[in-house]
């Protein structure tokens, strides 16, 4: 199981969110000086259109609402804590931190905005107006007119939160405009300019890294794969993209190469075939002898696994495979059996994207129900006959892109209580048993829709008795060659 700790260790370190991007923001509380009556009203309307909005990915603070209650008195300057800001800001992984506050007058409203970004002293943005009218309304459209002024200053369009080789994973806003094809520059800020009387920053000086160009989108999110590269510096998490603007020649014909990632994978789920040839063996330590048979079985396994949503799957599986086994040692009956094992797998779980994107990495976790059953001629004197394992299994599976074609591919799942029952009689009760399999192999994207696929698998099953009988295993060890369809 420790390889299967490493590869998640190294898997979660393609995806590292060194800055939240200013395209995520939440808007705080809207203070007043009238005790809220008016700051709760404007908040209502302006986080309205953030959520609507294109330049945002919108995260609500609802959660820490409870918290800022507690300091209603004091809320203001609670608020302009450099302590306050940044932790809310790793509480929601937010960029843009949207402070307003609202002072009645005589004649109308002292409104202000003061935008901060993670650190919780950096400010990026800020203006003021004293408005002649205390309307709602006019309040909340002043309000959201300085957001879009402030979404024209934001130095970049998306930030890369994940790097897998020549591809980039793009953090952009829910609907915000960005095509298939479109090409982009890579950027890091190398260092800012603040408004010596303002203190606000103004500049970004940046160096350039690398160009490339979309190839797929999803929800507010985005994959890119980098075409050549500018600097000897490595893309990182947390590198600025800028989108160039996007023209009809960008709309070109894909190659081969390109189609395979470019077009739908299928939403459904995903359906695979394979053939296998299992070099098996099992033992038995019966009241006379430790007899072991051995030989090459063959067999197919089928899986299909359907998506409830792009996080949780089902899958059922069932393999079926024959063959015959010889004398290894001991002294059987028996030179020869017969032997006709299944499998059965009933299971879901939840699928952990850690770049957030579909094409990226994958880390599956995942629970339910498996029985193995062996069955083999019947030999008393031998101890074969036909039983099976079964019970709750647990497992984990990883898939990472090694390349746009290659997909490295390993999978670990063990049944922590198994059962054993046997339909002969010559066991009885197990007093414990053990039920393993451990998968590693690859996956060779050949069309958008069916990869080739290779694995390597060991399968290991065990019961032990108090009984004359004392002890059955069962070992596999498969080459696995197979074929699985997206739909």
């Amino acid at each position: 199981m420790k390889i299967f700790f490493i590869l998640l260790f190294l898997i979660l370190n393609h995806s590292v969110f060194a800055q939240s991007s200013m395209r995520r923001c939440t808007l705080l509380p809207v203070t007043d000086s009238v005790g809220g009556a008016i700051g709760f009203k404007v908040f209502e309307q302006v986080e309205t259109e953030l959520k609507n909005s294109n330049w945002c990915t919108y995260i609500s603070n609802s959660n820490l609402i409870n918290v800022f209650s507690r300091y209603r008195e004091n809320l203001p300057q609670y608020l302009k804590s450099k302590e306050v800001l940044t932790t809310v800001s790793e509480k929601l992984k937010v960029g843009s931190l949207i402070l307003v506050s609202l002072k009645n007058e005589i004649n109308g409203i002292d409104a202000e905005i003061k935008i901060y970004g993670e650190n919780g002293e950096d400010l990026y943005f800020s203006e003021k107006a004293s408005l002649k009218t205390d309307e709602i309304e006019i309040v909340s459209q002043t309000i959201n007119n300085w957001l879009e002024v402030y979404a024209k200053t934001i130095p970049y369009d998306a930030k890369i939160n994940g790097v897998l080789g020549d591809q980039i994973t793009l953090d952009v806003g829910k609907g915000y405009p960005i095509n298939i094809g479109q090409k982009f520059i890579i950027k890091r800020p190398v260092q800012t300019k603040k408004h010596p009387l303002l203190k606000k920053i103004v500049d970004w000086e940046t160096l350039i890294l690398a160009e490339g160009k979309i190839f797929n989108i999803s929800d507010n999110q985005a994959l890119g794969i980098i075409k050549a590269y500018k600097s000897d510096k490595k893309v990182i998490a947390g590198d600025w993209v800028r989108l160039e603007e996007f023209k009809e020649e960008d709309k070109e014909v894909k190659t081969d190469e390109d189609n395979k990632t470019d077009e739908s994978p299928g939403t459904l789920g995903v359906l695979s075939l394979a053939l296998f040839g299992s070099s098996s063996s099992v033992d038995a330590k019966t009241p006379t002898d430790s007899n072991r048979m051995s030989g090459n079985i063959f067999g197919v396994d089928l899986r299909v696994e359907g998506w409830v949503t792009r996080e949780y799957f089902a899958a059922i599986e069932i393999e079926r495979a024959l063959g015959s086994l010889k004398e290894t040692s001991g002294n059987p009956t028996k030179s020869s059996v017969n032997v006709n094992n299944s499998t059965f797998k009933l299971t879901g779980g939840y699928k952990y994207l850690p770049i957030g994107f579909f094409y990226g990495p994958q880390i599956d976790v995942y629970t339910g129900y498996v029985k193995h059953t062996f069955d083999l001629d019947v030999s008393e004197t031998d101890g074969f006959g036909k039983n099976s394992i079964s019970g709750i299994v647990l497992g984990t599976a990883v898939n990472i892109p090694l390349n746009r074609e290659y997909r490295f591919v390993a999978q670990a799942e063990f049944i922590p209580l198994p059962t054993f029952s046997e339909e002969d009689s010559i066991y009885g009760s197990a007093q414990m048993a053990t039920s393993m399999e451990l998968e590693i192999g690859l996956k060779y994207q050949y069309t958008t829709r069916m990869t080739i696929d290779g694995t390597i698998e060991t399968l290991s099953n065990k019961a032990r008795f108090g009984g004359t009988y004392k002890e059955v295993s069962y070992k596999d060890n498969r080459l696995k060659v197979g074929l699985s369809f997206n739909f």
